[in-house]
């Protein structure tokens, strides 16, 4: 999308707005909210023209929620197309590793942070989440330090997600990890510093330990 888009646009001479995650009003009116800065900051934008080329950020929206728009004309076209005219040639088809996972598609998630301390404690996390029937994700440093494999970070460098549960276990909640978790419907903090920014996004915020918290939430989940 991202090399279809803009030249899509060019070619119509029309505005292209890339990564949207908000869109309000209708017609000429219509302002799409994109982020910028990785996360830190977002824009409101305005096009120039009509109609716009639109790519929106995976996870933005949740598919529950969308409405049924207005209903577009449209005209079947038969197209030719000369193969010995192309000039771009593709390459291999990629293949997601096995053991990859659509964190954007998950339902419920328990993500770890810098204080689960080590990666013989990830256990811990892991009890829960299969307890909850949950993916299982991280912050970066979690992942940068390979105690979990990439395609399971969350954030702005990472996978943005929405599940109807997130729970945030030993995660401050810095604006980059927020920028990935925040389309979620339900976001459950657990952290040892009440100060923790994730506080602040949090539907609910447990201030403890969690190699306390964590035992006892898995061990009421299995019981029912």
């Amino acid at each position: 999308a991202r090399d279809f888009a803009p030249m899509h646009a060019a070619r119509l001479r029309v505005s292209a707005v890339t990564d949207v995650i908000g869109i309000d009003g209708a017609g000429e009116l219509v302002k799409f909210t994109r982020p910028m800065f990785q996360g830190k900051l977002t824009a409101s934008v305005v096009a120039k023209t009509t109609p716009v080329i639109v790519t929106v950020q995976i996870g933005a929206f949740r598919a529950d929620a969308v409405r049924r728009g207005g209903s577009a004309s449209t005209s079947p076209v038969d197209v030719a197309i000369d193969t010995a005219a192309i000039r771009q040639q593709p390459e291999a088809p990629f293949q997601e590793a096995k053991q990859a996972v659509d964190l954007s598609q998950a339902e419920r998630i328990v993500a770890v942070g810098r204080g689960i301390k080590a990666q013989d404690n990830l256990p811990l996390a892991q009890n829960l989440a299969k307890a909850m029937g949950a993916e299982l994700a991280a912050s970066r440093p979690i992942c940068d330090s390979g105690w979990l494999p990439m395609e399971r970070q969350v954030g702005s460098s990472g996978q943005t997600v929405a599940p109807r549960l997130y729970v945030a276990l030993g995660i401050s909640g810095a604006i980059q990890h927020h920028g990935g978790m925040k389309g979620s419907r339900t976001i459950v903090g657990v952290n040892k510093d009440a100060d923790a920014p994730i506080f602040e996004v949090a539907d609910y915020g447990i201030v403890g330990d969690l190699f306390e918290i964590v035992p006892a939430l898995t061990a009421e989940l299995v019981k029912k």
